[in-house]
């Protein structure tokens, strides 16, 4: 499943944005459809409960866990697997390029 998703801009420029969702991979336990690899890269999203214990900042793993993915390509023939929508504004990718992630 493909899903594209239009943006437009404040000054009218239009950009579109997509998300893919392969019906034939169920995830990072499975090998790659087009290939049979099974090394991947991978980006996820993580959130959680964060508060102070003594006088640390901790993240309390026992309860409220938000993690989701956002991309998955195989590292061997470099296939996206599975793409969120968000994922193409937060790293765009260009053409055959990693995924540009500056810190």
């Amino acid at each position: 499943m493909e899903l594209r998703i239009r943006v437009i801009y404040e000054d009218g420029t239009e950009h579109s944005i997509c998300g893919i969702s392969r019906d034939d991979w169920s995830g990072l336990g499975d090998p790659c459809p087009e290939c049979g690899h099974q090394e991947f890269n991978h980006f996820k999203s993580a959130g959680g409960h964060y508060g102070p214990y003594q006088s640390a900042v901790i993240e309390r793993t026992d309860f409220w866990d938000a993690n989701r993915p956002l991309f998955t390509r195989c590292r061997d023939c470099r296939e996206i697997l599975y793409q969120h929508p968000a994922f193409a504004l937060l790293y765009p990718l260009e053409g055959d390029e990693e995924a540009v992630i500056e810190l």
